[in-house]
């Protein structure tokens, strides 16, 4: 069992490098278990949920969802004071592909110390996709609980025990029918729900909207929106838009394309799969995580990570060293050692052995760090300590994928959505066009009014796609209302230098470099309204 998981992890790495996906990873923790405080716990983390859209059954099988599954989830990031202070801003989060909620966990808390310490209390509420709450998380629950990953393992993979259940399996695609229908305007309905929660008169003023790789073009489309019920436009409902590793395309596809594939998705494939993965690689990487969370010096006998780490490195059997937990996970996801740019972060150093160059087929050109000494324990210098100076605490990560009953990763991601969004790029879709008998109603883009911050790990001329799809100047009634797209008050562009794709989300204010907190509440700042939000009763 243990041999197929690590066998399945590298195919999905595989095939997600060729599609282009940027998707979740594993990390490892810091220099403690979780013991002590740290600026971390100024911030908390608590899950709601709001009633959701209803979607029509599977035409092919007559399934609509479950009812516990039509609903709007959010983990909410707000300061532990108490009382806590109303919110000048809230800042809604839309994960990317294969992403929950807590991915934003390490920009979230760090947007919330940054916007208290400037006086300019601010709330951000991270997404959870209706999907999430397919996944079963009693045995990384109970392990969280006891402090042991290990329980975690047993239970997902040995048949252990946890809270007098064992684990059924995974959802089986002929179970899952219903997800069929939970395309673009689903998930767009969804977010409504959540931004319905602050008042109407409210929301264009201090509602923000900001999304991560593919999260940044559900977020663009939001804006495009027309909603069938009132007619009213995404962008008259919100301050802005904060767009994070991640850019809509401009063209759309085509109807004929759309047809089959998605009579292939009412059929068969509902969730996303790669050929030879299965789900359980989510399910690994929490497990990794815990484990560093709890005991980052512990070294585990894990036949995954060998078996992973042979094919990964090009290694022979027997080659791969000891580690302890962080160093295993850092050797995973480090920039500089991780193969697969999409999964890649900024950690730290690997230390207590020699290392040597290699190549990977699917990494192009790059030239990265293996261990090289099989006889060797190897361990990590976490990302602060490391000279220079990185942008991620390993623990950081890690806290992401232990975040009370919510997680970093996506187990069931709805191809439907994929569809959709190929189908609306470019944000101005026809009003009597194709799409619309298919619920997809983005047909304002070029009417967007609302300022953009775009942030991109590199190559950020392309944030210019944006000033062209988007009206020309800010609009009436807005704080910088009348500033040109060209103008950084239009479309804010930076350039995370340095950055790896993940930590744009997952590193933070103590970071030095990182551009990326500040940029955000400086944007919120200077496009908020005066005045506060008044919160509904979560």
């Amino acid at each position: 069992m243990r041999y197929e998981v690590a066998i399945r992890s590298i195919a999905l790495l595989a095939v997600l490098s060729i599609l282009g996906f940027g998707c979740s990873s594993a990390d490892g923790g810091s220099s403690g278990g979780s013991g002590g405080s740290d600026a971390n716990d100024m911030v908390r983390a608590e899950r709601f949920f709001t009633p959701g859209f209803v979607p029509e059954a599977n035409p092919e099988t007559s399934e609509d969802t479950p009812t516990e599954l039509n609903q709007a989830r959010v983990v909410r990031y707000f300061m532990a004071d108490e009382p806590a202070q109303a919110p000048r801003a809230i800042l809604i989060a839309m994960p990317g592909f294969l992403g929950g909620g807590p991915s934003f966990d390490g920009i979230a808390r760090s947007v919330v110390r940054r916007g208290t310490e400037d006086g300019f209390p601010v709330e951000v509420w991270a997404i959870d996709r209706r999907s999430n709450g397919m996944e079963d998380l009693t045995g990384m629950n109970a392990a969280e609980r006891e402090g042991d990953g290990e329980i975690a393992w047993d239970y997902y993979f040995d048949g252990g025990e946890a809270d007098g259940k064992t684990f059924a399996g995974y959802v089986p695609q002929e179970d899952a029918s219903f997800m069929s229908e939970w395309g673009l305007q689903t998930h767009i309905e969804d977010l409504r729900a959540v931004l319905d929660l602050v008042p109407a008169a409210e929301q264009r003023g201090h509602v923000f909207l900001a999304g991560h790789s593919f999260g940044a073009t559900v977020v663009e489309l939001y804006a495009a929106w027309r909603f069938a019920s009132d007619d009213k436009r995404g962008f008259d409902q919100i301050a802005g838009m904060i767009f994070l590793d991640g850019l809509m395309g401009d063209t759309p596809s085509a109807e004929e394309d759309y047809g089959p594939a998605l009579a292939s998705i009412r059929e068969t494939e509902r969730y996303t799969t790669i050929p030879l993965l299965g789900i359980d690689v989510y399910t690994s990487a929490e497990i990794a995580a815990l484990r560093t969370w709890f005991d980052p010096s512990g070294i585990v006998d894990d036949p995954v990570c060998d078996q992973t780490f042979e094919i990964l490195f090009g290694l022979g059997p027997n080659e791969m060293p000891k580690a302890t937990n962080i160093a295993t996970l850092g050797l995973a996801f480090d920039s500089m050692h991780q193969p697969l740019s999409f999964s890649r972060t900024t950690l730290g150093t690997l230390s207590g052995g020699p290392t040597e160059d290699f190549t990977f087929p699917l990494a192009g050109d790059d030239v990265l760090q293996r261990p090289s000494d099989p006889n060797a324990t190897y361990d990590w210098i976490d990302a602060f300590d490391s000279d220079p100076q990185e942008f991620t605490p390993a623990r950081n990560l890690a806290r992401s994928f232990t975040i009370g009953e919510s997680n970093f990763a996506e187990w069931y991601f709805p191809t439907r959505i994929s569809l959709d969004e190929g189908a609306a790029r470019g944000g101005n879709v026809d009003e009597n066009g194709w799409q619309v008998a298919y619920g997809i109603r983005a047909f304002d883009g070029e009417l967007n009014d609302a300022p953009a911050l775009c942030i991109l790990a590199r190559n950020a001329d392309r944030c210019d796609a944006l000033r062209t799809r988007l009206a020309p100047t800010i609009g009436p009634g807005r704080p910088q209302a009348g500033a040109s797209r060209d103008s950084d008050l239009g479309v804010t562009a930076i350039e995370a230098v340095g950055m790896a794709h993940l930590d744009l989300i997952l590193s933070d204010e103590r970071a030095a470099a990182n551009l990326v907190p500040n940029a955000i509440a400086t944007f919120l700042e200077t496009h908020a309204e005066g005045g506060t939000v008044t919160l509904p009763d979560l």
